[in-house]
């Protein structure tokens, strides 16, 4: 099956369900030459969010059993990016279900989702209103694109300060938790990586010095940005358990790619975290209709006239970067490798607006906690599926990459 994607096809299929990207938008590709699109590929994709009841981990209080959750108001938000550098979807042909107790619920595409604001952020909503049961599952199948991306170095390096950023880029610039572009250490370590200071060098130059800088400092991984519940699936993202960051020299990947992206904004550079679902080849996170999966934090930045364009904070640092920092490009800076096989979903691990279930997992809900109630907290636990099939090459072969 040979499906292509076009600008047309894609403002077509903003349309049908109540957004869109500018026409402009795709317009103004035709500048990003510096960063482009090949090989495009179209995989369907299965995202499921579920609240189940598991065997308690603490052995001294009784199973309960009956109804683990119970919901008199509450939605359950899951985040979908329209639009990056390498990824376009398409929901002309959405489905979405929820299971409550293994019944299916098939739902009206159209009442599911949601763009609360321009730009490539939106949410596929789930009621939880008057659901009393031990397991909830919402499902949504859509089909992606994604391309390899390319970005010729050199022209990124030319690129030269701007007056002002695009004020959709601007709130990027700002302090978000566990991104903190005001701490004193690291100011000076950014601006410090620049001799002289990062504006006697392009942003690119400055960025990428400033991102080698505090992988010089980073000593040690503390474990993985995956971590899994009792049935060895998907739970949320994972974070240390003991001093992490710039200070501490160590952390794990999410907080390495948070910290790079800290030192960037502290420079006055747009940057932000795309959390992002990858298959996962060590065979972990596999579980009933899934497939092996895992969290992967790609980081970007903002060149004005090519886009957002992307680093991997531990591709790079398995470059060794900072012995690398004056011999020319690095694997991992502007060219990752297998982006593509990345699905980005946020650029927050909780979405704005909403509170996180029983960990950071990307999803988030708005449930009253005087309208809800979950029998025991022990047995309460969230998993996040993922599966993709392939429906062959996309179209065009070749593109530049977004600017906007």
């Amino acid at each position: 099956m040979r499906t292509t994607y076009t600008g047309t096809l894609l403002l077509v299929a903003c349309a049908a369900l109540g957004f869109g990207f500018a026409p402009a938008a795709i317009a103004t590709q035709a500048a990003g030459s510096a960063m482009t699109r090949s090989k495009p590929e179209v995989a369907e994709i299965r995202l499921e969010v579920e609240l189940y009841s598991s065997l308690s981990a603490n052995y001294g209080s009784p199973v309960v059993a009956g109804n683990l959750y119970s919901f008199k108001t509450g939605v359950a938000a899951i985040p979908v990016l329209t639009r990056t550098s390498w990824c376009d979807t398409d929901f002309t042909k959405m489905t979405t279900v929820m299971y409550v107790d293994g019944h299916e619920n098939k739902i009206d595409p159209g009442t599911v989702f949601e763009r609360p604001k321009a730009g490539p952020e939106a949410f596929l909503k789930y009621s939880l209103a008057g659901i009393t049961a031990d397991s909830i599952r919402m499902q949504a199948n859509y089909r992606v694109q994604r391309w390899k991306v390319s970005l010729d170095e050199r022209a990124a390096g030319a690129i030269t300060w701007p007056r002002e950023w695009p004020a959709e880029t601007q709130v990027f610039l700002r302090a978000e938790p566990g991104i903190n572009p005001e701490d004193p250490a690291i100011k000076a370590l950014a601006e410090g990586a620049t001799p002289g200071g990062a504006r006697t060098a392009t942003p690119y130059q400055a960025a990428r010095n400033a991102v080698v800088a505090v992988l010089s400092r980073w000593k040690s991984m503390t474990g993985d940005s995956t971590e899994f519940g009792p049935d060895n699936e998907l739970r949320g993202i994972g974070f240390s358990k003991q001093a992490s960051g710039l200070a501490a020299g160590r952390g794990t990947p999410v907080e390495l790619a948070a910290t790079c992206v800290a030192a960037v904004r502290a420079l006055g550079i747009p940057a932000r975290i795309v959390h992002c679902l990858q298959r996962d080849s060590r065979g972990r996170g596999e579980g009933r209709g899934g497939q092996p999966v895992k969290f992967r934090s790609i980081c970007e930045f903002y060149l004005p006239s090519i886009g957002w364009v992307p680093f991997d904070p531990i591709e790079l640092r398995g470059q060794n970067a900072p012995s690398r920092a004056g011999a020319g490009p690095i694997k991992g800076f502007g060219n990752v490798t297998d982006l593509e096989k990345a699905l980005p979903l946020s650029f927050r691990t909780v979405p704005e607006g909403f509170k996180r279930a029983d960990r950071e997992a990307t999803w988030g809900w708005n449930a009253d906690p005087a309208q809800m109630s979950i029998v025991d907290e022990n047995r309460a636990v969230s998993r996040i599926r993922l599966s993709e099939t392939g429906r062959g090459n996309g179209s065009p072969q070749s593109m530049p990459a977004p600017v906007d």
